[in-house]
């Protein structure tokens, strides 16, 4: 049996999950920020999206540019309707500090998900959701364009209807600098796939993947690199049976679907579980990057509720790929199975762990996040959730496994009642070297939700700011003096790309440049005005893939 078939035969086998005890989690210090800064556009949130592009030439000059969705439900206060779903936004300069933010209402949506990309020099947020006007002839699926300009989201081309649905279904999007892709689920009918072009925004037609009728819940991301099909360009789509227990994984070629086909479509894994254990809406992530081989990640979620014990089993696991680590005979390639949460707490009602993944900037590693209620999070018996994350390393040169000490709280504070939580991960065409993270929290004043936001630079393995730093390996390089007082300075160890950058204590970039240098060259970095007090310094190069991380004291 060749290696490819024996792949094949692997990866239709079901999960069984070992114990692993409740993780002392690493407590978060770096501020929850809240966006609309306003009351009342949130309330009871059900789901939420994040991204972001930066280093943008924007009317400033260099920026960042930030969002995050949320949805809720339609009110009516004297008879006219209120509403609760939108998008936040938000413009920074290259230290963190705001231009400007704001936020729009997307009226009668749920389940938004929004992604921003960048098409002839200029950026756009895709934005898709379930539409429900209370009105059968229009209830279904739509997507709007937006410019994201000096002055915010500018709408382009809104309301674009994908299918009609008499039913609520999920949607989701990805956005890289290869194309734009759509997938989402009419329920009855099955899961349907949209990809397009940059230039404009050009969507091939709606694509209804076959046998998929009794499929829900579709995740998407666009790969690019050999492997899978091996046309260049892939879309890994995942899904979950009605039922809620059964969970597959296909790729598909991004052109077929762009000219309405599906004869690519190839069944890559599937993962099952028993009893009454049902699975939250699974997420799936690719690395931006080009890449020599296949490579995705899935994240899935399990809360287990026992009416007669009145506890509840969590199950958080990791599935992934990665053809760059052959593994071991007989299984070689065969997704890596990474179980990140398995306890029993209680008592009180479960809440689905809503999982969600993103690969790091260096594309050798990923960081899971999800919503937890178990006893060391918050208080036993409560109402609350709280937001927690989990890196794991895959560089290609070892079995993905968890890292040591990087169990972390990702909220200062719990979420009472309706807890959600999104991820921005890594963009090619934004080189953002972190996380830009959106979650739900409980605030002390009608309607008594809101949308806080956080960012955690890849160097940091916590949310505390510079407290902790992930150790480097096998890196040929050093920043001194350590303590410094007005220079430090290093010398590049090969040719290529490198990016620096200094942190404060408390997350905020007091320090960024780009540059290409030779081997042995010299980079000083001039400080005298900068406080005294801790520092993280990150040097990284594409071209050399290196990330190094050095904590650093200012005397």
């Amino acid at each position: 049996m060749s290696k490819k078939l024996l792949q094949t035969s692997l990866l239709l086998g079901s999960l069984c999950a070992t114990a692993i005890p409740a993780m002392a989690q690493n407590a978060s210090i770096m501020p929850d920020i809240q966006l609309p800064a306003v009351p009342g556009p949130v309330m009871r949130p059900d789901n939420a999206s994040s991204s972001t592009i930066q280093l943008v030439n924007g009317v400033s000059g260099q920026e960042n540019l930030f969002i995050h969705s949320w949805d809720g439900p339609t009110t009516s206060v004297n008879g006219n309707p209120e509403f609760h779903s939108g998008i936040a936004w938000r413009r920074s300069d290259l230290g963190g500090n705001t231009i400007n933010e704001d936020f729009i209402y997307l009226k009668y949506a749920s389940d938004i998900d929004a992604v921003i990309y960048e098409d002839g020099g200029e950026y756009y947020v895709l934005a898709a959701y379930y539409f429900d006007e209370y009105d059968p002839a229009t209830k279904g699926h739509y997507y709007d364009i937006y410019r994201f300009d000096g002055s915010g989201l500018t709408p382009v081309s809104i309301h674009n209807l994908l299918t009609l649905s008499p039913t609520f279904g999920r949607i989701n999007v990805d956005a890289t600098t290869s194309g734009l892709a759509i997938t989402w689920c009419v329920p009855g009918t099955g899961i349907y796939a949209k990809s397009g072009e940059l230039s404009g925004a050009n969507f091939g037609p709606n694509v209804l993947l076959p046998n998929t009728g009794n499929m829900v819940d579709p995740d998407v991301c666009i790969r690019r690199g050999d492997g899978g099909s091996g046309t260049g360009l892939d879309l890994q789509i995942a899904y979950l049976t009605n039922t809620l227990n059964v969970m597959y994984e296909y790729r598909v070629p991004f052109y077929d679907v762009f000219g309405g086909a599906t004869t690519g479509l190839t069944a890559e894994y599937v993962a099952g579980t028993v009893g009454t254990n049902q699975y939250a809406p699974p997420r799936i992530d690719c690395p931006d990057k080009w890449g020599g081989k296949q490579r995705w990640a899935i994240a899935l979620g399990i809360s287990n509720y026992d009416h007669t014990t009145n506890m509840t089993t969590e199950w958080v696991y990791a599935v992934v790929k990665n053809e760059d680590w052959p593994g071991v005979a007989p299984t070689w390639t065969y997704p890596t199975i990474i179980d990140l949460s398995y306890v029993t707490y209680g008592p009180g009602w479960a809440f689905p762990t809503s999982p969600v993944i993103a690969y790091n900037r260096n594309q050798d590693g990923l960081t899971v996040g999800w919503i937890t209620k178990q006893n060391t999070a918050v208080i036993p018996g409560t109402t609350q959730s709280k937001y927690v994350a989990v890196d794991v390393s895959d560089d290609g040169t070892a079995m993905p496994a968890v890292v040591p000490g990087s169990y972390n709280m990702i909220s200062n504070a719990p979420c009472d009642v309706m807890p959600v939580l999104a991820f921005s991960g890594q963009d090619l065409n934004s080189d953002y070297d972190g996380l830009h993270i959106a979650f739900s929290e409980y605030v002390p004043y009608p309607p008594f939700y809101n949308i806080k936001y956080k960012d955690r630079k890849w160097g940091l393995s916590t949310f505390k700011g510079v407290v902790d730093v992930q150790a480097n390996k096998n890196v040929n390089i050093s920043v001194a003096p350590n303590p410094f007082n007005n220079a430090l300075s290093f010398n590049a160890p090969a040719k290529g790309d490198y990016k620096i950058t200094l942190i404060g204590i408390d997350g905020r970039v007091v320090y960024e440049h780009q540059c290409m240098m030779d081997q042995g060259q010299a980079y000083q970095i001039n400080t005298p005005e900068l406080a005294s007090g801790t520092y993280v310094i990150n040097v990284s190069s594409r071209d050399n893939k290196l990330n190094y991380t050095q904590k650093m004291v200012k005397k």
